[in-house]
């Protein structure tokens, strides 16, 4: 089965923000949001983030009213400068952090993964904002429940079976909390590499452990 994409878990309908709006109707937008970001957008198209970050430096300088600390460096003094911010064209971080509806969830988890990106504007293909995928959102991949892991892993790992094999596959799956494992016997070797991998690319999954055996280890390099 092929990889979950973005469009499947992201929040279809976040709270979005214009370059033109005040930093208290930003604050209040933040709390309306569980991402803990709102995208700014104009024309439906996302031109920056603000994330709450961006917003308490309001509060750690007093509204600019302090100077930078000179111990802070270059990160402090970039806080700072947001501090007496008054719209959100003002507060945004830009350009804003953008994937594809259609791309993959671990081109996404490699991206967000990263500090300072909390979340990614979900864009379709005129560039529109479609969502907002954060990290809670990929979160929600671990609500799946034993029964369907289980049998999108048997269904994985039966795909890649052309050539000969034990008939019927004597193949069993388990899943326990999210943990995956393969019981029986396959006639070869690469056929158990394969369970493994494909058993361990199913989303949701949280671990695979591998009981499999096998008759004729195909992989062995001879003739050295």
């Amino acid at each position: 089965m092929p990889e979950p994409i973005v469009a499947t878990v992201m929040s279809r309908s976040p709270v979005v923000v214009t370059q033109e709006l005040s930093f208290k109707q930003v604050a209040c937008a933040l709390l309306a949001s569980d991402a803990g970001v709102v995208p700014v957008v104009h024309g439906g198209v996302p031109l920056g983030v603000i994330t709450e970050y961006d917003v308490l430096v309001n509060l750690e300088f007093h509204g600019g009213v302090d100077p930078a600390p000179l111990i802070l460096g270059s990160a402090g003094r970039r806080r700072r400068r947001k501090a007496n911010a008054a719209t959100a064209a003002e507060l945004m971080s830009s350009p804003a952090p953008t994937i594809a509806c259609s791309a993959g969830l671990s081109e996404a988890v490699r991206r967000l993964i990263i500090p300072g990106f909390p979340a990614l504007c979900v864009i379709d293909s005129t560039g529109r904002l479609a969502g907002l995928l954060a990290r809670r959102d990929l979160l929600s991949i671990y609500r799946r429940s034993d029964d369907e892991l289980a049998a999108e892993v048997q269904a994985a790992v039966q795909r890649d079976r052309v050539r000969p094999a034990r008939e019927p596959a004597d193949l069993a799956v388990q899943v326990e909390a999210g943990a995956v494992t393969l019981e029986g016997a396959l006639t070869y070797r690469s056929q158990v590499e394969h369970a493994v991998f494909a058993a361990s690319r199913v989303a949701g999954v949280t671990a695979v452990h591998s009981n499999l055996t096998y008759d004729i280890d195909d992989m062995l390099v001879t003739g050295f």
